[in-house]
């Protein structure tokens, strides 16, 4: 693809971006607002940030809307609703397990009859709602329970990051499990369920994308004392190798699906700017490696050689060039 296609593709998402803005203003504002005034309760204000700014944006306008125009298609108001509200759900699910410390089986009833449970906090109160109108109001109701009973799988096992023993293996698995069952979600709760193709595409695209979690959230989680792939990688080099032949992977995967090429091929572009961000910190964590000439401690390191500034031009242009360089890697394996 050229850069005049990366342009028009860019513009593309920056108009969805836009309309999700006015939708959030609209509706997911004012939805907020509601459910603290019914529930008394409040979202922190860094969540709620992160709602209006990452979920409320991401999930519709990058994911879903992407899901969507691989078929030639766009997101229609039920499906943008939901997809807004799952923006809510995923960060006041993290809170079941944090802070309110739920056992499993009130999660698990939140999760699957979310009507018969008796909530006590703000953030079972909001899950529930709103887990409630989604197992009403998906189209594909079975495939949604499936992908919600992943989710809720993997969340149980990522207490096992917390342990220094656990092996590298077994946080590989994780890792990517995690990334995945998160992606596949947001697909089931469109009108059309992702089939066995596409979640195998989407297993390769949500890996990745939990990869790059992990590496622009190296600092919290040495701080929390969560040991990621990232923060106990020996080798960065070779992490940056591994991290490409998966993209290529990924990009085979996409290429193989059943849709027109001109849609894969923008499918492509735009599951891979994450991809390129997290290229532009894995860099500049190998440069810092070369001049350690060794494994890095963390923990024994100060915060700002744990953060990635991509508003600095350097880490711009260089992250340009990945968006434009990474969807021509295909794998032949």
């Amino acid at each position: 693809m050229n850069f005049i296609g990366m342009i028009r593709i860019a513009w593309n998402v920056y108009k969805e971006i836009r309309i999700q803005k006015k939708y959030n203003q609209s509706f997911l504002i004012p939805y907020l607002d509601e459910l603290e005034i019914k529930y008394r309760g409040h979202f922190p204000e860094e969540q709620r940030q992160k709602i209006l700014n990452y979920y409320g944006i991401f999930i519709t306008s990058f994911l879903c809307s992407s899901y969507k125009k691989l078929a030639g298609k766009t997101l229609s108001p039920d499906e943008r609703k939901r997809a807004t509200l799952f923006g809510i759900l995923t960060p006041v699910g993290d809170d079941l397990f944090d802070l309110d410390k739920l056992d499993e089986a009130s999660i698990r009833q939140i999760t699957f009859h979310p009507e018969t449970y008796e909530a006590h906090t703000f953030s079972s109160n909001v899950a529930k709602e709103i887990q409630t109108f989604l197992l009403e109001t998906v189209p594909h109701q079975e495939a949604y329970i499936q992908a919600s009973k992943n989710v809720l799988d993997i969340q149980a096992e990522t207490i096992k990051q917390t342990n220094t023993e656990t092996s590298e293996e077994e946080t590989r698995r994780i890792t990517y499990t995690k990334g995945a069952v998160s992606v596949i979600i947001y697909h089931q709760c469109l009108d059309e369920a992702a089939d066995e193709q596409m979640q195998e595409t989407l297993f390769y695209i949500g890996s990745l994308y939990q990869l790059g979690n992990d590496i622009f959230d190296l600092y919290k989680d040495v701080r929390d004392h969560i040991f990621t792939l990232v923060n106990t990688c020996a080798d960065f080099t070779h992490f940056k190798k591994t991290f490409l032949e998966r993209v290529a992977l990924q990009n085979q995967k996409i290429m193989m699906l059943p849709f027109p090429e001109k849609n894969k091929k923008e499918f492509c572009v735009i599951m891979n700017t994450i991809n390129a961000r997290s290229l532009v910190a894995l860099d500049q964590f190998e440069k810092y490696q070369s001049t350690k000439g060794g494994k890095i401690n963390w923990w024994q390191e100060d915060r700002k050689r744990m953060i990635t500034d991509m508003e600095k031009p350097a880490h711009f242009l260089k992250w340009l060039h990945y968006c434009y360089t990474l969807p021509k890697m295909i794998s032949t394996v």
